[in-house]
């Protein structure tokens, strides 16, 4: 049992000492670094050119101890490359894509620290199409959506959501219309019972005092 655990510790030992060292850069520097990956912000913007999208992309945090190879173009940046850490890359149009980090120390360099995935929304190439004008909140004529129709099938979509709305609105009217007299007077009542309250009130207080009146003559 001894020669077991005595075997293990040996071994955890070696892992131990093979993890602290790796092409000769040491654990501490390997994860001061992918600390500072992990600290690295990537955002975007967007233009709009020709009704197509394109968007940049603004990498900060960035040192002098690391670089990144940028998988879309294959081309590598470097802290030189950026101002004060910051670096924006302009004009993607494509959806997705990632950067991979990597060492830029010595004997360190290479190292793989991390990846950053960007993701771009899709833009809805008929989002200002002139028959979005009047439906500007249908589905298929909001800015960032996937519509994957042609040009036909997209507009007979659109006129078949204009008709259909256009029909429950004629169906509310007719609705509206056929009201009878007892609707006509239960709404009358529920939107005005205060001044039949009122007037009832009136008219009860005037019979009596009128009744009280006659009273006292016959007396």
């Amino acid at each position: 049992m001894k020669k077991i655990l005595l075997f293990l510790l040996i071994g955890f030992a070696f892992i131990n000492c093979s993890a602290l060292t790796y092409r000769g850069c040491d654990y501490s520097t390997v994860s001061r670094m992918k600390s500072i990956v992990s600290n690295i912000n990537v955002s975007y913007d967007y233009t709009i050119i020709d009704n197509e999208p394109y968007f940049n992309v603004t990498i900060n945090n960035l040192t002098n101890d690391i670089y990144f190879l940028d998988t879309t173009t294959g081309k590598n940046y470097y802290y030189s490359d950026t101002n004060n850490g910051e670096i924006t890359i302009y004009d993607y149009n494509r959806t997705s894509g990632r950067y991979k980090f990597y060492s830029n120390i010595g004997d360190c360099y290479g190292i793989s620290l991390g990846t950053k995935y960007f993701d771009f929304p899709i833009y809805n190439r008929y989002y200002n199409h002139e028959l979005c004008s009047d439906v500007p909140n249908y589905s298929l004529c909001q800015k960032w959506v996937n519509v994957n129709y042609s040009e036909e099938e997209f507009e007979k979509l659109v006129f078949d959501y204009k008709n259909s709305k256009n029909n429950v609105e004629e169906e509310k009217i007719q609705i509206e219309y056929e009201k009878n007299i007892i609707d006509i007077i239960v709404d009358l009542y529920i939107n005005y019972y205060y001044y039949f309250l009122i007037g009832l009130i009136l008219i009860c207080t005037t019979i009596i005092i009128v009744n009280n009146k006659k009273n006292r003559f016959k007396l």
